[in-house]
């Protein structure tokens, strides 16, 4: 089968969370798919991951970054005065000193709606028509038989709709991340209702949905019909997270580490609830070393600064994925930090699977009755709380542990049991087979 994979992000030029998009193109490979890659080209500061396919089937685009639109305008219109940077939104941008704060609300209100009324469904919805050049031009010589988006962005999924028509071909969206259902947006009410719209209106013309998660899966199923939708949860790859390694832990007897790669959204996915349990072990809270790698971390700092704890926590920048996976065997746990709210219960980071492929004890916070908190006490991870005393003893036993036998021992090889990405993704073999079957009836949205 001829597929179009249609994602924005795509290695090398992927941010941290990008894995799945890789890992698939080159599953479809190996199950003798001929796949085709569209991306947009956005280059990282790092490079986070290898392209694991051959460069010749990736075709890469510029785009138009909808948010720098407001800031070029003005530079064009104070020529007099030094031009905000065109790389930065407005919304990141300040009024000089000596301005008004009338004027600096004005410009801030003006901003927030800018991207809530223009940036739809988010700034990449600016690589539309790079995006569609770009298959027009792909299908003079190419033609797929089953168009594939994967979302987030959530703009792919309109752009890939428009692709779809533009081939005469059906297509399936995936979501890493909800679109109109989103929990995390901080949009007004008006905008999450266009977005819903939005949403239904693309869907309607979808021959299928896949996600990541169960309860999400059930969401759509609800709204479009359970036979138009697919789960394919993330998993590891076990030719990055072999079974057996040598790896030797990162710190001594008498200390441990705890690692945690990825973003902080404050007040949801933040480290407070594991600074207050260090706060807990007394002097003992001396050795632990929290190593956090990632962008805009610096709420952790606070907090840690906030909770006296500045020297147990150690930041990092971004790194690339292979360099990720060795701190992650060397590591005496593995922390996540999810939300503790009902809203969050389907969200299932992919990080959770890096942890099962490396046999490393979790540490995790949010609501402990989604699926996230059903996998790691089923599978006997570690600990899931947002209760600073049962985190203290969690990490007070492993203290324990590591002092007496000078490691933490890794998890047994059967928590890796139908976790692997090629396990998960082969649920959706006979679901794309179908979709690709034909334009199939339109899925009834509400």
């Amino acid at each position: 089968m001829k597929i179009l994979l249609v994602s924005f992000h795509f290695p090398p030029d992927a941010p941290l969370a990008a894995t799945r998009a890789p890992k698939f193109a080159r599953y479809l490979l190996d199950k003798d798919h001929d796949v085709r890659v569209l991306c947009a080209r956005e280059p990282q500061p790092s490079v986070t991951h290898a392209l694991e396919i051959d460069e010749s089937r990736v075709i890469r685009t510029d785009w138009r970054d909808l948010a720098t639109i407001p800031n070029e305008i003005l530079g064009r219109m104070t020529p007099n005065r030094s031009a905000p940077s065109s790389s930065t939104s407005l919304s990141a941008t300040s009024t000089a000193p000596a301005a008004p704060k009338r004027c600096s609300a004005l410009r801030s209100g003006l901003s927030e709606f800018y991207q809530s009324a223009i940036c739809r469904p988010d700034r990449r919805a600016g690589w539309r028509a790079p995006a569609l050049a770009a298959a027009k031009e792909l299908f003079k010589t190419w033609r797929p038989d089953l168009i594939y988006a994967t979302c987030p962005p959530h703009s792919v999924a309109p752009i890939a709709d428009q692709i779809a028509a533009l081939a005469g071909t059906p297509f399936v969206t995936e979501f890493r991340d909800r679109w109109g259902l989103d929990a995390y947006s901080n949009h007004p009410e008006w905008r999450k209702r266009l977005d819903v719209k939005q949403e239904a209106a693309v869907l309607s013309r979808a021959a299928g949905i896949v996600t990541v998660s169960p309860l999400w899966a059930q969401s759509y199923a609800d709204r479009y019909g359970a036979d138009r939708v697919a789960v394919a949860m993330n998993g590891f790859d076990p030719a990055d997270y072999p079974l057996e390694t040598d790896a030797s832990p990162a710190l001594d007897k008498d200390r441990i580490e705890l690692l945690y790669a990825g973003a902080l959204y404050p007040g949801r996915r933040d480290p407070q609830v594991v600074f207050n349990a260090l706060q807990m072990l007394g002097d003992d809270a001396k050795r632990v070393k929290i190593t956090m790698l990632g962008k805009d971390l610096e709420p952790a700092v606070k907090m840690a600064a906030d909770a006296g704890l500045d020297e147990c926590l150690y930041i990092l920048p971004p790194e690339p994925h292979k360099q990720i996976i060795a701190r992650q065997y060397a590591a005496d746990a593995l922390l996540m930090l999810q939300w503790n709210d009902e809203r969050d219960a389907g969200t299932i980071p992919g990080k959770l699977f890096e942890c099962i492929g490396a046999r490393r004890p979790v540490i995790a916070t949010g609501w402990t009755q989604g699926v996230v908190g059903r996998i790691i006490m089923r599978r006997n991870l570690g600990v899931i709380s947002n209760e600073p005393r049962i985190l203290a003893n969690k990490i007070s036993a492993l203290l324990s542990e590591k002092r007496a036998h000078g490691r933490i021992a890794p998890l047994p090889a059967t928590i890796r049991d139908g976790m692997s990405r090629s396990e998960q993704f082969s649920t959706l073999d006979n679901f794309l087979a179908a979709a690709a079957g034909g334009q199939s009836e339109q899925i009834a949205a509400e």
